[in-house]
């Protein structure tokens, strides 16, 4: 099979066997694999991952124990967790410090045209759900997870910072739970896709709210003045995200979220039923992200795009 394959220094186009499925998993035959920035930084060493990387696909399943997968449109969860520790057995597996992570940690992914995952992984994918939509579903299950972890009433004002590819989804699934979101970034266009869905926005040069005036903070860039103006503009014992990790060394200082008893939450991947759900009901439709999609024989170009600030979601086909 053709397959994108890292070595630590180089992503190359090469043919490997197609996997063989473990007990309990299935092999799933890829038809579009979305890039995202993890892979980005895989390529710069993230991880030490050396294989092929990828995780966010859908695809149909060839091979299963479970005969009524066979034959399936599918997505999946992308954590490979041990079942067996105490994480596990608490419902925690995405925090199993055994696990495995497809196309980041340990196990093969979907920059490929065969990857397998266990089948208590995959999500049948609806009808009405597109295929081009359903690759979205592990970034959008990302954003989900907020709501999943506090309870934003409806009179909260909400503030998220950014407006890149996971904050576009954030941004469309707070949207459905508070009236009163507010989302700053640097780029007019990507604001415009916001804007136009009845989101209000802002350039981050023209931002001018008052300090201490939003119940709820989201931070999706990863920057650290981006984090030093959201401890800014938190209420006190008001609720800090943080949705995105944070590069290089800074001295922090967490003189303030102690001051005014800020509530710090770490939000990471999310539920997959839940994104399917606001695809499949037309609550979210993810396709006006979608840049651009390549064969897998024109990867190159994939990346380069892929690396563009103003670019959105690039997808490769198989």
């Amino acid at each position: 099979m053709k397959a994108l394959h890292f070595d630590g220094k180089n992503l190359s186009l090469v043919e490997k066997s197609k996997p063989v499925p473990a007990k309990g998993e299935a092999l799933v035959r890829v038809v579009y694999a979305g890039i995202c920035n993890t892979d980005l930084e895989i390529m710069k060493g993230y991880m030490g991952f050396r294989g092929t990387p990828g995780h966010e696909f859908v695809g149909i399943v060839e091979q299963a124990e479970t005969a009524e997968l066979v034959g399936k449109r599918v997505v999946g969860e992308i954590n490979l967790a041990c079942g067996k520790c105490g994480f596990c057995r608490q419902g925690l597996e995405r925090h199993c410090p055994n696990r495995t992570v497809l196309g980041i940690a340990g196990k093969d992914g979907a920059f490929a045209e065969y990857l397998t995952l266990p089948e208590q992984n995959l999500h049948p994918v609806a009808r009405s759900i597109s295929d081009l939509q359903a690759v979205f579903t592990e970034p959008l299950a990302a954003a989900c997870e907020i709501p999943e972890q506090l309870h934003i009433l409806p009179d909260y004002r909400v503030l998220l910072l950014g407006d890149g590819k996971l904050a576009q989804f954030i941004a469309r699934v707070l949207h459905l739970h508070s009236a009163h979101l507010l989302v700053v970034g640097k780029h007019p266009e990507k604001l415009n896709r916001l804007k136009e869905r009845g989101i209000a926005t802002c350039l981050l040069d023209d931002f001018k709210e008052p300090d201490q005036s939003f119940q709820v903070v989201v931070e999706a860039t990863g920057s650290w003045g981006a984090w030093e103006l959201a401890l800014k503009k938190v209420r006190p014992r008001g609720v800090l995200v943080l949705k995105s990790t944070y590069a290089g060394e800074n001295r922090f200082n967490p003189a303030a979220i102690v001051i005014q008893e800020i509530t710090v939450i770490g939000s990471r991947c999310g539920p997959f039923n839940a994104a399917l759900h606001l695809m499949e009901n037309n609550l979210i439709d993810p396709s006006d992200l979608l840049t651009r999609v390549f064969p897998v024989s024109e990867w190159r170009q994939a990346f380069e795009l892929a690396k563009n600030p103003e670019s959105l979601k690039v997808v490769l086909e198989f």
